[in-house]
């Protein structure tokens, strides 16, 4: 099950990419009207970031965890209760 959303993941991520490659080439243009060039510009940065994202998703295993220690979570409960 991992390993077919990890497949998921990456193969949106292509496809992501490969949309924001047309948009910057503007081959995009030929399926969607943009009204203003910053519009297609965001666009494209938007389809870059999501394409690099998903990627990432794609390829980090599933077990990467986060260190964390008991004390500092009770450390920072005991500040949060001070502060209200």
């Amino acid at each position: 099950m991992n390993l077919l959303r990890n497949i998921g993941f990456t193969l949106s991520g292509l496809a992501s990419l490969y949309i924001a490659y047309i948009t910057g080439t503007g081959d995009i243009l030929n399926y969607i009207n943009f009204s203003d060039p910053l519009g297609e510009m965001a666009f494209c940065i938007i389809a870059l970031f999501m394409g690099c994202t998903l990627i990432v998703l794609g390829i980090t295993p599933d077990d990467t965890k986060v260190p964390c220690s008991r004390d500092l979570d009770m450390e920072m409960a005991n500040e949060s209760e001070n502060i209200q």
